[in-house]
């Protein structure tokens, strides 16, 4: 006996969670490769241009740099587990690093080194460190992103001098070492290698308008984080380093107040220093870095306290 309702039609459901072929799939590995080596040959390039004349790139910083640059009650912010030891510079080499220096996962062929990070208020440490995502999507300001990253932090004023600093806050102070960097050349085969990939034509920077906006660029962590390669800022900042320049003095891209990202390894054998405004949080921590202790800013609180590795 049949039943007097219409059996219902079984629906069949997929979920997909894939689309392509293995051959798509290849092509997109191999393309992400070649896109790499591109972005590498660019730096390469580039970079050893820059070493040939590394002599004249140094005295065209020195001689922009300012003199005996004091600062007073700024502030560093830094994460809550690097709190016991605030002039460490140990975090600034982590991932990718900061805007002026790489850090250890940029490239295992790029050289890192560490950078001290201060701000003169509150408010833009904690943007620089905690409000640079982008907040396009989630709808929030960068002092808003600050304000709601749970991440633990530790703020401490910081006072100090430094011998020489380089102003990147006006591009003039850029055109002795544009007028070096504007006559590099590109060589025929990386030209090539843009064409095939479809990509624009690289090109030589012919200004230092066009650098300052680089290096001041809010999305700096592109390149290192994607490409591979350090940023302009990052090569900036090495390229100080090497100077002998102990810090970069810059505006924020948050909130257009001055920060400096300082060098001390550079404090050797000159009056540069930087110290803490109060007290420090453990007897053995220093309160202040200068020319003769510079190296305890590349160590963490367990080796000043004997806890951690060996320091002598």
């Amino acid at each position: 006996m049949k039943s007097g309702r219409k059996a219902k039609k079984q629906r069949s459901v997929n979920y997909l969670l894939e689309v392509g072929t293995l051959e798509s799939m290849r092509a997109a590995k191999q393309r992400t490769e070649d896109l790499l080596d591109y972005h590498w040959s660019y730096y390469s390039e580039l970079a050893k241009q820059r070493n040939q004349k590394i002599e004249e790139i140094k005295k065209s910083l020195m001689s922009s740099c300012v003199s005996d640059y004091k600062f007073e009650n700024w502030q560093r912010a830094v994460k809550y587990k690097y709190s016991l030891h605030p002039l460490s510079t140990v975090g600034s080499l982590s991932y990718v690093g900061g805007r002026f220096n790489a850090g250890a996962d940029v490239n295992v062929n790029v050289p890192s080194h560490p950078a001290l990070y201060i701000a003169s208020d509150k408010d833009t440490a904690l943007q620089e460190t905690l409000g640079q995502q982008d907040g396009q999507h989630s709808g929030l300001t960068p002092q808003e992103l600050a304000l709601t990253n749970p991440q633990s932090q530790t703020i401490v004023s910081v006072s100090g001098q430094l011998d020489k600093i380089f102003d990147l806050r006006s591009a003039s102070h850029l055109k002795q070492l544009m007028f070096i960097l504007k006559h590099f050349e590109i060589s025929k085969d990386l030209i090539k290698k843009a064409k095939d990939l479809n990509l624009d034509p690289p090109d030589i920077l012919q200004s230092g308008k066009l650098l300052l906006e680089t290096v001041l660029d809010k999305n700096w962590r592109n390149h290192p984080v994607n490409l591979e390669v350090p940023s302009n800022s990052q090569i900036f900042g090495h390229l100080l380093l090497i100077s002998g320049i102990e810090g970069v003095l810059y505006p924020s891209k948050l909130t257009g107040k001055d920060c400096i990202a300082l060098f001390p390894q550079n404090f050797e054998n000159g009056n540069s220093f930087i110290k803490l405004d109060g007290e420090a949080p453990h007897k053995k921590v220093p309160t202040r870095i200068d020319g003769l202790n510079w190296r305890l800013c590349d160590v963490n609180f367990d080796d000043i306290s004997g806890e951690g590795s060996t320091l002598q």
